[in-house]
């Protein structure tokens, strides 16, 4: 598939390892003033601090962050960075830890609606102590849900960026150049475990 170039626009891959398996959670940034090296430094650092403040202390300990991967999609030939400061960072829940497909899905909100205007993270790491059978408790719900709307408006996370949703296709056809638009609001429209069968070992990456 051709590459489908979107301006001013940073990608966030936060990668984990659980136990033995690989996972990721994909975020977009838009750069007012153009993504540079610099800028993609700061922000993956700022990740990494976002995740040990909210995530570390709720999350399995058999589950960590080893690296964000950032990538510039203004062009095919855009700049790439990784930032491993002070990684791997497993979580700090010694509890047993649920099995490698359960997760939480967050739902990423703009001001317009339909498919192309949101986006959604489905977040691992949860333990036995956070699920009560088919729900996850509010002292993982809580913490996780204010961790996400902390990083709503345009330079409050990161000056100089803001969290957006990226939209490449439009009615199932690749748009000239990707768009992005401001999140505005992240729901948990259920506190119901969610599935990623690709997380599960042999499955994945």
């Amino acid at each position: 598939m051709a590459f489908i170039p979107c301006p001013q626009c940073m990608q966030a891959e936060l990668r984990f390892l659980w136990s033995t398996q690989k996972c990721e959670n994909v975020l977009h940034f838009a750069a007012s003033a153009g993504v540079s090296t610099s800028l993609m430094q700061t922000l993956g650092n700022n990740l990494i601090g976002w995740w040990n403040t909210n995530f570390k202390a709720i999350s399995s300990s058999i589950y960590q962050l080893n690296e964000v991967y950032l990538t510039d999609l203004t062009s095919e030939t855009g700049s790439t960075v990784s930032v491993v400061t002070g990684l791997p960072s497993p979580g700090t829940d010694v509890a047993e830890s649920m099995p490698f497909n359960v997760s939480l899905c967050f739902s990423f909100r703009t001001a317009n609606r339909g498919r192309t205007s949101r986006g959604r993270n489905y977040v691992g790491g949860l333990t036995e102590g956070k699920v009560n059978g088919n729900g996850v408790a509010s002292t993982y719900t809580t913490p996780a849900l204010t961790a996400y709307q902390s990083l709503i408006g345009a330079g409050t996370f990161t000056p100089g960026t803001s969290w957006v949703v990226l939209s490449r296709f439009l009615h199932g056809q690749p748009r000239p150049q990707g768009i992005t638009q401001p999140i505005t609001a992240v729901v948990l429209v259920d506190a119901i475990v969610d599935s990623q069968r690709r997380r599960l070992p042999g499955r994945g990456k």
